[in-house]
């Protein structure tokens, strides 16, 4: 990509920032998707057998906002919501957020100590969810002193006695009420909590505008129309929640399916037609069929998926595939142009997205040259407030008003920043530092090798060692795929330092609730991370 390419997206960016004409808030949002697309975009939960237009949405949103708002449900109150993959996730979260209420987002799969934990760190007033949970939610220990059964909110076919019904709040509310109260853009929204890898999960504070920022720039950027959007991980994380935001702006229709599967990818894009998803990461390094390119795929977020599995995708699919970065702290702060077609660019992740500053930072706090790796830091409009009811944290993760990401970049000559790492995800070898991404991501491009995490093993003489486990794609086996070949393909991506001596095969990884390998969990499972694996020096 020449330089004047860059400088021509750049001055988009900044053109972007100085009209500053996305909606200010969720009720801008509505009226805008109805506006441009009144009888299509809307929702498609297609496992569900529910699918409602831009129309159908903004009136069931504004119904709900009624009945909540007659039971008590207004402006600052708190609501945590635990569902699965139902089109009444969205359509809750939008109706919290027209009354200026916040969405507390909350991992169906917690147990009762997990909900005793975030239920009183949130301060939850309400809570809306389905049937199966209450036992977990009944058998909560510490429930916050506000949680009454009569604040719980039951969705489902019928009513559950002694709760709120979803429903019945629906159908007693009406399509034309409109709250009496303003709304602000920097108004709190959700308290988003973060998987908590390291230590008890902190909630973001993110306010309208900080969602709004997030799911209006993807589209904003990208030249192509895009009329289906599919959104396959669970609405609790992030992701399905800012591409509910980039639907409704773009007037697209949001696919959603009951839960992610990699291996029924290709299926669901063909047949909802969608222009616009992420790509699973368990699949990056597979081939496909010749057949993959008959989509009508436009845009593919591949993040974390490196230079050579970027470069797959877009032979696989014949579309426009390219890394970036975000958090749910900051929302996107990195994009690449949809024409940086320079080989060279492919393991990058961009450059500032719209409304987004960044700066790579060495420890002492002084800006790193060119090339030099250093952590990662943002500021700009509509990221995080602070952790919630956690002002240590809070301070520790700022710096005035730039966030530290704990993630490690470089910016390279060509004006592209490139992840190298995370602060806490390096292995030291040697007193050589090894990102366990950059193994991963070469290992994960091996014949038969579909997902790879790499973690350090305790040495006494290198001080550490690097393991990687290896979970194969479907009807492979470790005779197939033998430590030797993934050697082999190390070596021919990785300084020889960096190239595992361990290896261990896995039949499945522990996740996260964001779909990334538990790592901590993984390596819990055993007390001596040398037992039972491959050994490249016996």
């Amino acid at each position: 990509m020449s330089n004047s390419a860059l400088e021509d997206f750049q001055q988009r960016v900044r053109a972007i920032e100085q009209d500053n004409d996305f909606p200010a808030d969720f009720r801008q949002l509505l009226d805008r998707a109805v506006e441009i697309n009144p009888d299509g975009g809307g929702f498609n939960f297609f496992d569900q057998g529910r699918s409602l237009n831009a129309t159908e949405v903004r009136d069931t949103v504004y119904r709900l906002a009624d009945g909540l708002q007659g039971m008590g449900v207004g402006k600052g109150s708190h609501v945590a919501v635990m569902l699965p993959n139902l089109v009444e996730f969205p359509l809750t979260w939008l109706a919290l957020g027209v009354l200026g209420a916040v969405q507390i987002a909350v991992n169906n799969r917690f147990t009762s100590k997990e909900l005793d934990y975030q239920f009183n760190d949130a301060e939850a007033d309400f809570v809306i969810t389905a049937p199966q949970f209450l036992p977990v939610i009944d058998a909560m220990e510490t429930r916050q002193a506000l949680l009454s059964d009569d604040n719980i909110i039951v969705v489902g076919d019928e009513p559950v006695a002694g709760y709120g019904h979803w429903q019945t709040l629906v159908d007693s509310g009406s399509p034309d009420y409109r709250p009496e109260w303003s709304l602000s853009s920097d108004e709190l929204v959700s308290i988003q909590y973060t998987s908590g890898s390291t230590g008890l999960p902190k909630g973001c504070m993110l306010t309208q505008r900080s969602w709004i920022v997030f799911g209006c720039t993807p589209l904003v950027l990208f030249d192509h129309r895009i009329d289906n959007i599919m959104a396959d991980h669970s609405f609790f994380y992030v992701d399905p929640q800012w591409q509910t935001v980039s639907a409704l702006y773009g007037g697209a229709r949001l696919h959603v399916p009951e839960k992610l599967s990699a291996s029924r990818f290709v299926e669901r894009v063909k047949a909802h037609d969608i222009n616009m998803t992420l790509f699973p990461r368990p699949i990056v390094g597979e081939k496909g069929e010749e057949s993959d390119k008959d989509t009508r795929l436009k845009k593919i977020l591949a993040v974390a998926a490196g230079a050579e599995g970027i470069r797959n995708i877009r032979r696989r699919f014949d579309c426009v595939a390219t890394d970036g970065y975000g958090m749910t702290e900051i929302g996107g702060a990195l994009m690449m142009p949809e024409d940086a077609i320079d080989p060279d660019l492919d393991a990058c992740c961009g450059v500032p997205a719209p409304f987004r500053e960044c700066r790579i930072v060495r420890e002492d706090g002084s800006d790193c040259d060119t090339n030099e790796s250093g952590e990662l830091w943002v500021r700009g409009d509509g990221i995080l407030l602070g952790y919630y009811n956690k002002p240590e944290a809070t301070a520790e993760a700022f710096e005035g008003d730039w966030f530290r990401t704990g993630d490690l970049f470089i910016r390279n000559d060509k004006g592209y920043y490139q992840i190298v790492g995370r602060i806490k995800d390096m292995i030291r070898r040697s007193s050589e530092n090894i990102s366990a991404l950059e193994v991963e991501q070469a290992l994960t491009m091996v014949d038969g090798v579909q997902q790879v995490a790499v973690v350090p093993v305790p040495d006494d003489y290198r001080g550490e060692e690097v393991k990687a486990y290896l979970l194969l794609e479907q009807g492979q086996t470790p005779q197939s795929v033998p430590p030797e070949k993934v050697l082999a393909g190390a070596k021919e991506r990785l300084a020889e330092y960096k190239v595992p001596r361990f290896i261990e095969y896995v039949t499945t990884f522990p996740y996260t609730p964001s779909q990334k390998v538990a790592k901590a969990k993984l390596i819990a499972q055993s007390e001596d991370l040398r037992a039972g694996a491959w050994d490249a020096l016996a």
